[in-house]
């Protein structure tokens, strides 16, 4: 599972894990990504010094765009999921979600990382507004039930979420074109700015592991059962649906799910087939098509697997490049 989720991300082009300071000019270009990329394929390292090189964000650069973004929530929005630190990421945050007029999006990343933070005071109050303008969306209520754990207050003030809430809805997609607008804004060229701002949910995709890791009460199984089959449910991130395919089988040990011991067996070898059938579409994009698509293709890619999803936006790739779907 590790394996497959580090071909997802590197797929996905998503380096979030180094959003470090940098100096202004010498913004990468596409051709500096291309050559990183292709020495990452050669040597199969994930982290180099040269992709750590290009992928650094100049945080300064960013601070000044959501300054003058005076009338430009997106801009300032962005900012904000692009700051790792917290002080200054809460105050973006709170100047984006009144500028939006309490924008349900922006609230519930604020609210997101607000518990990554572990600042509750903060995003208990965001997730109940998300909570009532989203009611079908289960992901409010799944980090209300992890900042209940956090806080070691167990499950007993576990509010239980309406039989509705079954939609995994974590703004993803919008966050990252907030982030490629304030990028672009900030003077990098249309593809830096999605390599750089293109990136999943990792806050609550790192809880939904975390929670999959540890052993599941009661209380908690149904919530995370709604959850799990959410995540897989036309994802606009391949490596959600994996998440919720983790953390559903961890659900489901011990019937939790209530299915028959055969019906668990179907349902077990749907999950592993599927897993292997994403295996194999990504290895065969990676090696056979995204070394040779161009920039303005891979913009475009980049685009659809924010309009339509990952997995639709790979087919279309591979077909203007090849001129057919990705096969093992």
């Amino acid at each position: 599972m590790r394996q497959i989720l580090a071909i997802i991300l590197f797929m996905l082009l998503t380096p979030s894990f180094w959003l470090l300071n940098s100096r202004a000019e010498g913004l990468p270009t596409y051709e500096d990504f291309r050559r990183v990329d292709r020495l990452r394929r050669m040597t199969g390292e994930l982290q180099t010094a040269e992709l750590l090189k290009v992928t650094h964000i100049d945080h300064a650069l960013i601070e000044g765009v959501a300054r003058r973004a005076t009338n430009d929530y997106q801009a300032v929005w962005g900012a904000a999921e692009l700051i790792a630190d917290w002080p200054t990421k809460r105050a973006l945050f709170q100047t984006a979600l009144t500028s939006s007029g309490t924008n349900e999006a922006v609230a519930l990343r604020y609210a997101c990382a607000a518990a990554e933070h572990q600042d509750p005071g903060t995003a208990v109050p965001l997730l109940r507004v998300v909570e009532e303008a989203d009611s079908d969306n289960i992901v409010p209520w799944f980090i209300e039930m992890r900042l209940l754990q956090a806080q070691n207050k167990g499950l007993a003030d576990l509010r239980t979420p309406p039989s509705w809430a079954i939609r995994y809805r974590d703004f993803g997609a919008d966050a990252a074109r907030a982030r490629i607008h304030t990028l672009e804004t900030a003077g990098y060229s249309p593809y830096a700015a999605r390599r750089l701002g293109f990136m999943p949910d990792m806050t609550v995709l790192a809880m939904a592991r975390d929670s999959a890791e540890k052993p599941i009460q009661k209380p908690a199984a149904k919530l995370l059962l709604a959850l799990a089959r959410a995540m897989q449910d036309h994802p606009t991130y391949l490596v959600t649906e994996l998440v919720g395919q983790t953390l559903e089988r961890a659900a489901s040990r011990g019937g939790l799910d209530g299915l028959t011991s055969a019906e668990a067996s179907l349902r077990a070898t749907e999950l592993d087939q599927r897993r292997d059938d994403i295996r194999s579409m990504l290895s065969a994009v990676e090696r056979n098509v995204v070394d040779i698509a161009t920039e303005d293709e891979m913009v475009q890619y980049f685009n659809d697997v924010l309009s339509v999803g990952e997995e639709s936006a790979m087919h279309r790739l591979s077909e203007t490049v090849q001129g057919g779907r990705p096969q093992p």
